[in-house]
């Protein structure tokens, strides 16, 4: 919304500068961050007046039992911050006219939806959370709604440029764009761009081998966003773990969205082009800025928990990010944390039924086995952030090997 004061330059110069994106990314990390600290102090207190904290001890591992018997009475559900936050913060920053933007709001509206209803059970009722059934039909309904959105909006750009394709790349189509700007001999620069409709392209290999999914593309994308959302939920076991870890994920992404915005930096990467992912990038610095302004509440010893609230939402906002940028298997190395969190749980619960009761790991979890293995949680913590960030680098220098 704030963007278009940039109209209003003849009245105030610097007004030029909310037309930049590079400047909203900024001014929307900033936001988001300045509101965290002014709406997480009054939310904390209100939390604890509803009584709405952890509730300990589960009948779970031992050692995870007593973590959470000494955090028993911490304020969780701190994710209805974070989502209000980003909303917010995407609402002022970020294109209202650009489909892409309400697109990320509501995802991750919907997957907040799902956590949140899963802490109220929680909380009010002593149980694990909402029956898994039902928790897994309200994901799939989000993330159906969700997919299709993109389908429709990738079709609908690829209608509106199919008068400039000038060539194809195997499935991939490529269009010409004639720039404003001209070179040194006065001539407009020319782009052959190639555009990401409903191909799954592939880490390290060019796009000739791109795969048209066409509307399998929906089903491809529903199991993006619930791999996603899922193992962000594992990974939210530590203070600070899963939104330190997120924060990274969301700096990453927000150069890959920034990237696949400009047909000048996808013709060079050879990537697809995503129109209006400059948004998209506005967006994920909402979500840098929020996750480092709760950072400030959670971390060790945490004054507040996301909860269910907000790692669902904010796996929610991965798999959106992975999605629109259509980087999808980039999400493995930009969100490796999360990948090996949900791989240790797998792998455990496939060990402990198909090995007769024989398990992988001490604990899982992963943040758990390194627990039991005698390392202070704040030692886990650290040490998977900077392995996150390692991979997360990792994940931007492939951009270039095809």
């Amino acid at each position: 919304m704030l963007r278009y004061l940039e109209h209003l330059e003849a009245w105030f110069g610097p007004f030029r500068l909310f037309g930049f994106v590079t400047a909203r990314v900024v001014l929307a990390a900033l936001t988001a961050f300045v509101l965290m600290m002014l709406i997480m102090p009054p939310l904390i207190r209100w939390l604890k007046r509803k009584k709405f904290g952890e509730q300990g001890s589960k009948g779970e591992a031992a050692m995870v039992d007593a973590m959470r018997a000494a955090k028993a009475g911490t304020p969780t559900m701190g994710g209805l911050g974070i989502i209000a936050c980003i909303a917010i913060t995407a609402v002022l920053w970020c294109d209202p006219t650009e489909v892409r933007t309400w697109l990320m709001v509501l995802g991750m509206v919907g997957f907040g939806l799902v956590g949140y209803l899963d802490d109220r059970t929680k909380i009010f009722k002593g149980a694990k959370g909402i029956p898994s059934a039902t928790k897994l039909g309200i994901q799939i309904a989000v993330a159906i709604a969700c997919g299709i959105c993109l389908w429709w909006l990738n079709q609908h750009n690829a209608g509106i440029l199919a008068g400039k394709y000038v060539d194809t790349l195997g499935s991939v189509n490529v269009f010409k764009h004639v720039s404003d700007v001209k070179d040194a001999a006065g001539n407009h620069e020319i782009f052959l761009v190639p555009l990401g409709v409903h191909e799954l392209a592939f880490p390290f290999l060019p796009l000739q081998y791109a795969l048209n999914l066409g509307l399998w593309w929906i089903l491809w994308s529903m199991v993006v966003q619930l791999a996603c959302a899922n193992a962000v939920n594992f990974t939210d076991g530590m203070d600070g773990l899963a939104s330190g870890t997120m924060l990274i994920a969301a700096l990453a992404f927000m150069v890959i969205a920034y990237l696949t915005s400009r047909v000048d930096t996808t013709q060079w990467l050879k990537i697809l082009y995503v129109p209006g992912g400059q948004e998209v990038a506005v967006f994920l610095a909402a979500v840098a800025g929020a996750c480092l302004g709760f950072l400030w509440f959670n971390g060790a010893p945490a004054e507040v928990f996301m909860g269910d609230t907000g790692s669902q939402a904010l796996g929610g906002v991965l798999a959106l990010a992975a999605l629109n940028t259509r980087q999808e298997f980039l999400v493995l190395l930009v969100g490796f944390i999360f990948f090996i969190e949900a791989l240790s749980v797998i792998l455990q619960i496939a060990s402990y039924r198909l090995r007769n009761k024989k398990r992988i790991f001490l604990c899982a979890p992963l943040h758990h086995h390194f627990q039991y293995q005698g390392w202070p949680e704040s030692k886990i913590v650290m040490r998977f952030w900077i392995v996150a960030a390692l991979f997360a680098l990792l994940a931007l220098s492939t951009l270039k090997l095809r």
